[in-house]
């Protein structure tokens, strides 16, 4: 029986507009889903939005605005995102939604019973911001929280959380599941930061209207970063598909790394005791930076940075999406317009584009027709580039599902130097169409063009995959049998194209 691949984003706080930081996380967890269905695995993304907390409250009265609908237009916001970014999640969570408001409620009844949680006062400080709370031992050395806002001093009665119950357990997991954390430098953290450090974590609040007021218990309303949590769970259908079907799932979730914390401790903790299963893959991605600060709604210095949507109407997509698959998702990255242009540029339209331009400039020698050669390459450089090719194939499945997106690309960026470098030492334009060498590196350039926009077609919209496929003469590649395609010749041989040019247009 095949696979299921659930992927999941974070439920996106809905204080504000979406920004690049957001898109930024939605488009990575898109490409897996892409990628995975590339190599012909069932993929599901869940994406949504949180709804609850102070935060929420303060800024919809900011706005003039019944909470309500507050979050409504902001939910709306986050849903239309994906739209514009051509992304079609599978699901799409909000905290708000009845369903969820009941299992979270639930959840809690379930803790308590397996004598899980208890009740005393608590005494700290909160980030409204980040709707995070802060010991007094973490305020006698920092005056802000992690992300740099302001902290305020709290107290109130709350339910605590027994999360120091499973430090053992916690260790003992992520020593048995070694690659669950990724990239592993976040174990470190994890064992040498977050562990020794570990608190009960109050999971309720006793002064706050908008949130999951507990039945049993009216004066307290749940910790937005507890009930949150729970929204990738919250769906009987997504719980019976994935978190209940443990040896027909694989769960992969994407967080930025400022909430590594609530994903790596909290979450598995709750899953196990709630009998479901825990992620295989937790993959935390680093910051989109601004003047080497990261991009969020509540920094005034993201400001200079254009609107989302502004960004999305002035460039194609195929752009934006390039630029974040290029990156090593481990590390932050600055994030300019100039950057972005710099990127596309150098490499879909100066590289890739160009290649395709030179290609169609070659065939047009033969009516734009490939030749034939008997599916037998001579020339040992071309031979040499081809087995690249068929190997970066061999490893396509192995490094989706270990993430090695960004090897696989840096492959697919040599794959093309190399395929520029030969046109440019072969010079076919000097051969006679019955040259072996004219005839060897027309084929070469269509086998590698294929292949190259098959490993890259996650990034490209539909209408861009269907001009591209037009301009190549590509029918519908096999999901299934991609390699025994690419691997047979005769399938880029007395191939007849087109003579459209220009796939990509050059930003100035």
């Amino acid at each position: 029986m095949s696979e299921n691949v659930l992927i999941t984003t974070p439920l996106f706080y809905a204080s504000g507009d979406p920004h690049i930081g957001h898109a930024y996380t939605l488009i990575i967890g898109d490409l897996i889903k892409k990628y995975y269905e590339l190599i012909n695995k069932k993929a599901s993304l869940l994406v949504g939005v949180d709804e609850h907390g102070e935060k929420i409250e303060i800024k919809a009265k900011e706005n003039g605005l019944k909470v309500e609908e507050f979050v409504e237009k902001n939910s709306l916001k986050f849903k239309n995102l994906s739209s514009a970014l051509e992304i079609n999640p599978d699901y799409f969570i909000r905290t708000t939604n009845e369903l969820h408001k009941e299992y979270a409620r639930e959840t809690f009844k379930n803790l308590l019973k397996q004598s899980k949680i208890y009740k005393k006062e608590w005494t700290g400080y909160k980030c409204i911001n980040c709707e995070t709370n802060y010991s007094n031992k973490y305020y006698s050395n920092n005056s802000k929280c992690e992300l740099g806002h302001d902290l305020i001093q709290r107290a109130e009665e709350s339910f605590f959380f027994k999360i120091t119950e499973f430090i053992e357990w916690l260790k003992n997991h992520y020593k048995n599941n070694k690659d669950v954390i990724f990239p592993s430098r976040y174990l470190k953290d994890l064992n040498e930061g977050f562990l020794p450090s570990l608190e009960d974590l109050s999971i309720t609040r006793s002064n706050l209207n908008w949130g999951i007021k507990l039945n049993e218990f009216p004066s307290f309303t749940l910790y937005v970063w507890f009930e949150a949590l729970l929204g990738y769970i919250s769906s009987q259908n997504i719980r019976e598909n994935y978190w209940l079907n443990s040896s027909n799932s694989k769960i992969i979730q994407i967080i930025g790394k400022e909430i590594f914390r609530f994903h790596a401790i909290y979450f598995p903790i709750i899953t196990s005791l709630q009998k479901l299963k825990t992620p295989n893959k937790l993959l935390i991605h680093g910051w989109l930076l601004n003047d080497n600060r990261k991009i969020s709604k509540s920094d005034p210095n993201s400001k200079s940075i254009p609107s989302l949507a502004s960004l999305i109407e002035k460039y194609n997509l195929e752009s934006i999406k390039w630029y974040f698959l290029s990156l090593n998702w481990e590390e932050d990255h600055p994030f300019s317009e100039d950057l972005l242009k710099q990127s596309y540029n150098k490499y879909l339209v100066n590289l890739l584009g160009n290649l395709i331009n030179r290609f169609k400039g070659i065939i047009s020698k033969q009516e734009y027709q490939t030749s034939s050669i008997n599916a037998v390459f001579e020339n040992e450089e071309i031979k040499k580039e081809i087995q690249k090719g068929s190997e970066i194939l061999n490893k396509l499945g192995n490094l989706v599902n270990n993430i090695k997106i960004f090897e696989l690309i840096n492959q697919i960026k040599e794959l093309l130097h190399s395929a520029n470098y030969l046109l440019n030492y072969l010079e076919p334009w000097k051969l006679s169409l019955d040259d072996k060498n004219f005839k060897e590196i027309n084929v070469f350039l269509y086998r590698q063009l294929s292949l190259i926009f098959f490993v890259l077609s996650p990034i490209f919209t539909k209408k861009k995959l269907e001009e591209i496929k037009a301009s190549l003469s590509i029918n519908s590649i096999n999901h299934e049998n991609y390699l025994n395609f690419f691997n047979n010749i005769k399938n880029f041989e007395i191939i007849k194209f087109n003579d459209s040019t220009n796939i990509f247009e050059k930003y100035k």
